[in-house]
């Protein structure tokens, strides 16, 4: 809990809608406690560990305490056409603040070498959106099971950064992201355009080529839009 100080947090964001910071030693679901609870807006709730945190399709989300930067912001005001691209800017937020190798798998999974470092969730609730967000930090090589392919910027770059400053930095770049028309910058981040996928929904999959993210935040795939399920790479 050392590099994750509120008031160091705060300091670094009076400038933007972020000025509502809780951190917990513990909870169960970052995500799940500012859904129900709401709040106002630019709450963000952060958790060293969560003894149930979740992610995108139902999943948990395994985590490293100590490891891992984990916390979810309430957003209000956003306009209902835009409310499922605020996951796309979230992602494209924690990718500027990582560095220019950092990469997208649609919808706002986070990736630098192929490997997965940041997960993303969003959920709309009756008049705010909350946004989940979880950085492999500083977890080594085996604290995860191997199934997960993921990294963290400990293993690819070789040192840890303070949470608190990379929180900072994640914040202050979705701030600027979210009511702006960033999907270009998207699109140019996005390793799933122009790759072969599986796209996995309730009823079946199928194969085909991603061609596009379209403006609504869709996948397009083979001239058909993709706006919910599991896109998997196939290599």
């Amino acid at each position: 809990m050392h590099d994750l100080s509120a008031p160091k947090v705060l300091s670094g964001l009076s400038d933007t809608r972020f000025r509502h910071i809780e951190v917990h030693a513990t909870l169960g679901s970052t995500q799940t406690l500012l859904v129900a609870e709401g709040g106002k807006d630019g709450r963000v709730v952060v958790a060293d560990h969560q003894s149930a945190g979740r992610g995108r399709a139902g999943r948990s989300w395994l985590d490293v305490p100590g490891a891992m930067l984990m916390f979810s912001a309430l957003l209000r005001d956003v306009p209902i056409e835009r409310a499922p691209l605020v996951s796309l800017a979230a992602g494209l937020a924690v990718a500027r603040a990582i560095g220019d190798d950092a990469r997208l798998k649609w919808p706002n999974d986070v990736r630098i070498g192929g490997r997965k470092v940041c997960g993303v969730l969003g959920e709309a609730a009756a008049d705010f959106v909350v946004i989940g967000v979880g950085v492999n930090v500083g977890h080594a090589e085996g604290d995860l099971p191997a199934e997960l392919e993921a990294t963290s910027l400990r293993i690819a770059r070789g040192e840890a950064p303070p949470r608190d400053e990379l929180l900072v930095a994640i914040l202050r770049e979705l701030d600027a992201i979210v009511g702006s028309d960033f999907l270009d910058e998207y699109r140019t981040r996005c390793e799933t355009i122009g790759s072969r996928v599986r796209v996995e929904l309730a009823d079946g999959s199928y194969e085909g080529v991603a061609e596009a993210v379209a403006d609504d935040g869709s996948l397009i795939v083979d001239g058909k839009p993709v706006v919910a399920g599991d896109v998997v790479h196939v290599r």
